[in-house]
């Protein structure tokens, strides 16, 4: 495969990293909570598409709209249940709270829709001819819609007065306080948030990947790898990393083998912890 090619493939795949990596960081930036069921609402945002689309017979389309509301409530029910207690505690009592609804979400999934592979191989079938080459729909329309909603985030968090309110929370949430700003609010739509950017990820997943209950572990764990690279808390570190991981992950597998290609991902998340470890934009842990 050309190196040109190879390059388009890292960069479509990073694009789906970055929509799953900045979710999860928006949620570390504001709230200083690393949300280890991320992965998980994933996984549900792309089970719920194949019975949306395969089990109801709608379009692809509804599932776009539907499932992140979807995951954005429950992820609001996460927040409201457990995790608003817990925010302001130590780090690794969120962690570990968190893997505890990972580990419910799972069982969940598992329960409702069993423990096979699911998939979606006819919805945006077929290629795309682009600069001499013969891209899948699949994988060209999910890079687009995950940039898209990746940049749109962004851009509300820059030019929004609600965006700038939440980004006044993730850097002086006593000065925000002050200015009248409502911290439990912005921290349950920050949350809500992240999980709908989750089960857009898991949406566009679903035509390209067999999905499983455990779907959300094995993509869930290269968001985190992501974020590490880019820098937690870092919302455009987030994007330039998950395009670089993208890349490296691509051209490591032709070279080596998929297994090591996935190996690499993480070799490289190793080698920013040792040598840098916020990471490239990293913002650091609040005290």
């Amino acid at each position: 495969m050309p190196i040109f090619e190879l390059l388009v493939a890292g960069i479509l795949l990073g694009g789906l990293y970055a929509l799953m990596a900045c979710g999860l960081n928006l949620v570390f930036g504001v709230m200083r909570v690393i949300n280890f069921a991320h992965g998980d609402l994933l996984a549900v945002g792309a089970l719920t598409t194949v019975s949306i689309v395969a089990g109801l017979h709608l379009p692809y389309i509804a599932a776009l709209v539907a499932v992140p509301l979807l995951t954005a409530a429950i992820g609001l029910a996460m927040q409201w249940i457990v995790i608003r207690r817990i925010a302001d505690g130590p780090m690794i009592m969120s962690l570990l709270a968190t893997f505890a609804l990972s580990t419910i979400i799972v069982n969940v999934s598992i329960l409702i829709w069993g423990g096979g592979y699911r998939g979606l191989p006819t919805v945006l079938g077929g290629s795309v001819a682009l600069a001499g080459m013969d891209i899948p729909l699949s994988r060209l329309v999910s890079f687009l819609v995950a940039m898209a909603a990746t940049l749109g985030v962004w851009w509300f968090l820059q030019a929004t007065r609600y965006g700038k309110a939440i980004r006044s929370v993730s850097q002086a949430p006593e000065l925000a306080v002050i200015s009248g700003i409502s911290i439990n609010q912005v921290r349950n739509v920050t949350f809500a948030l992240g999980a709908a950017m989750a089960g857009l990820a898991g949406v566009l997943l679903a035509p390209t990947f067999a999905s499983d209950a455990q779907l959300g572990a094995r993509f869930g764990i290269k968001a985190f790898a992501v974020i590490i690279v880019g820098g937690m808390g870092s919302y455009p570190g987030a994007m330039v990393a998950a395009l670089l991981m993208g890349i490296l992950e691509v051209f490591a597998g032709y070279l080596y083998g998929q297994v090591l290609g996935a190996a690499t991902v993480f070799l490289a998340m190793l080698v920013v912890l040792i040598v840098r470890p916020r990471g490239v934009f990293g913002i650091g842990a609040r005290a």
